[in-house]
């Protein structure tokens, strides 16, 4: 992975979680004004700079119908795994009649919560269980008198 601002990798890594937990409620991802030319129907939830394993650094556009991998387009319905790695800031994405495509970044793991909603309507693929540090708790101050 290309080295990255840690407040960046943190960023990515908070949004994954809040958007995780919102998606997990019933929640959807919210739409962005869109940065590329939309089909009828589409809406765009983002766009940020990907480092695609065996080749370059991309930029990702990630709508409600597609994932735009520079001049490459991946339609949702043809992706028939994605394999998350938070922890890595990796996600793996097995599309039909294509390669395997592994996607490295800051933001990646939140664009990985936003495929498994449009994708599955939940925010991690079936069967997967992410490893996902729990909220802290409160510390119980007691007072001495």
């Amino acid at each position: 992975m290309a080295v990255y601002d840690p407040g960046q990798l943190l960023a990515g890594y908070r949004s994954m979680c809040m958007l995780a937990g919102l998606v997990e409620r019933g929640g959807r991802p919210a739409a962005v004004t869109p940065t590329v030319p939309l089909w009828a129907g589409e809406k765009q939830y983002g766009w940020f700079p990907v480092d695609v394993v065996g080749s370059d650094r991309l930029l990702a556009v990630v709508t409600n119908q597609r994932l735009i991998l520079g001049d490459e387009s991946f339609m949702l319905r043809a992706v028939t795994s994605l394999r998350p790695r938070p922890d890595e800031w990796a996600l793996t994405l097995d599309v039909r009649g294509r390669e395997t495509v592994e996607i490295v970044g800051p933001w990646v793991p939140w664009l990985g919560v936003v495929l498994c909603a449009e994708i599955h309507g939940a925010a991690w693929p079936p069967g997967y269980a992410p490893v996902i540090p729990a909220p802290r708790r409160a510390r119980r101050l007691e007072t001495v008198r």
